[in-house]
């Protein structure tokens, strides 16, 4: 028994220095960018032009297809149009692709997180009234 205590207390101190205490987690800011609305990073910026369709379940009805928003942004470097991406946003928040960069300046890269309001039977969502949300790491 005693041996058992000498090894653990041998092996504990070499096991927590073994853990990499380096690592410097990024932080995530989650913004929101209302429909027309531009974001400014630099000299590049994000502009949420508007929702191409909204076939989200509404959360108040049982749906068998779950369903998804598609969103269409555009990329502008000092003003100029440098191009405009549809992305598609599921139904739980975060792109169905997680990996997909909107949008990269610098050392920073934003992903297209969630598209709110979530529609509900029993209001229509006014176009002007959508924002999406965005992670900023």
């Amino acid at each position: 028994m005693k041996n058992l205590i000498y090894v653990i207390l041998i092996i504990a101190p070499i096991y927590i220095q073994a853990q990499d205490s380096t690592k410097v987690e990024t932080p995530t800011i989650i913004t929101k960018l209302k429909a027309g609305n531009s974001l400014d990073f630099e000299s590049k910026s994000i502009k949420f032009i508007q929702v191409v369709e909204d076939s989200r379940c509404p959360s108040d009805v049982t749906c068998v297809w779950a369903g998804q928003a598609k969103v269409l942004i555009g990329l502008y470097e000092n003003n100029i149009l440098l191009e405009e991406k549809e992305i598609v946003m599921g139904a739980k928040a975060i792109t169905p692709t997680n990996s997909k960069i909107l949008f990269k300046s610098g050392t920073q890269s934003i992903y297209g997180y969630h598209l709110s309001p979530y529609p509900s039977s029993s209001q229509k969502i006014d176009p002007s009234d959508y924002y999406l949300e965005l992670l900023v790491k």
